[in-house]
């Protein structure tokens, strides 16, 4: 017989609906969840009173989520910032995302590991083109060109600052026994692309860093021309640590399974038994469609 494949519920649901984590925590076992993830958007207070034994598998970094005390902005973002005092920051809220996890009894720890900065105006007019359906025109893809060729011209400090992170955060998570996941962005600017992925990968070998697949971006990033998601997958291998299952429809993502284009039943023979499946579902979604959402991947072999 079977086993069947521990689920676990993100905390993005929280939003607009509890203030603190054991209402959240209460609500998705009354769902069938017995495992959680804590996402950015826990705040400390919501910590308070939280202890090991929650069935807390992972911690998706910042969390919690505290903003820059000069310039408000967030944690992930700063991990690839050239200005070295505002990287440190980053670096050290990671850090205490570890330590949370250690105290919460989590596994993993997923990572948004920063960004190129650029004006993001082409990136939005690019997804405006793909509203409009010309996804495949001349136009579209010179669109598209625009904006990974000043990606790439503008990356090479940003992609040095991110590696020195990287270096830092795993050096202090292989001493707590964490590890770490570096996942699957939604824009196009941020880090890791699928090639940088492949070398930083290479680059950090062992079982401390690996990858994090997360089905909505990179279903959005495939709807915009970038990489198909199975090469996300192909790439990382047996470096796989967890996924986020949520659905994509163009690039509207966190949609309840279903609702979208991902190919979950594809993804599901791709993962292994020990691979940490987190639902991240959007806050707005009810008890019945959450149940609903479920039931889908179920059926999909997840």
């Amino acid at each position: 017989m079977s086993t069947i494949r521990p689920l676990a519920l993100s905390s993005m649901w929280i939003q607009h609906r509890f203030d603190h984590l054991p209402p959240f925590l209460a609500a998705g076992r009354t769902l069938g969840f017995n495992s959680f993830e804590l996402s950015h958007i826990v705040t400390p207070p919501m910590l308070d009173g939280l202890g090991d034994g929650e069935g807390i598998v992972s911690l998706h970094y910042p969390a919690p989520t505290v903003p820059h005390p000069a310039t408000g902005r967030a944690a992930d973002a700063l991990l690839s910032s050239p200005d070295e005092e505002a990287r440190r920051w980053a670096v050290a809220r990671g850090r205490m995302t570890m330590d949370t996890a250690r105290a919460v009894g989590a596994r993993a720890v997923v990572v948004h590991l920063g960004e190129v900065q650029l004006d993001t105006s082409q990136e939005w007019a690019l997804r405006q083109r793909y509203l409009a359906g010309q996804a495949g025109t001349l136009a579209y893809e010179r669109a598209r060109a625009r904006v990974w060729d000043e990606r790439e011209r503008l990356k090479a400090p940003y992609l040095t600052a991110a590696r020195r992170s990287l270096e830092e955060l795993a050096e202090y998570a292989a001493q707590v026994g964490l590890r770490l996941g570096l996942e699957t962005r939604f824009h196009a600017y941020q880090i890791p692309s699928l090639e940088e992925l492949i070398g930083l990968l290479a680059e950090f070998a062992g079982e401390t860093v690996g990858y994090w697949h997360d089905t909505g971006h990179a279903q959005a990033l495939a709807n915009l021309g970038f990489w198909p998601p199975t090469a996300w997958l192909e790439a990382a291998g047996a470096r796989l640590i967890g996924v986020h299952l949520h659905d994509c429809r163009g690039w509207r993502d966190h949609l309840i399974p279903g609702l979208g284009e991902v190919d979950f039943a594809g993804l599901a023979r791709r993962l292994s038994p020990d691979t940490l499946c987190v639902c991240e579902f959007d806050w707005y979604y009810e008890e019945d469609e959450i149940r609903e959402g479920v039931q889908t991947l179920r059926r999909m072999g997840l």
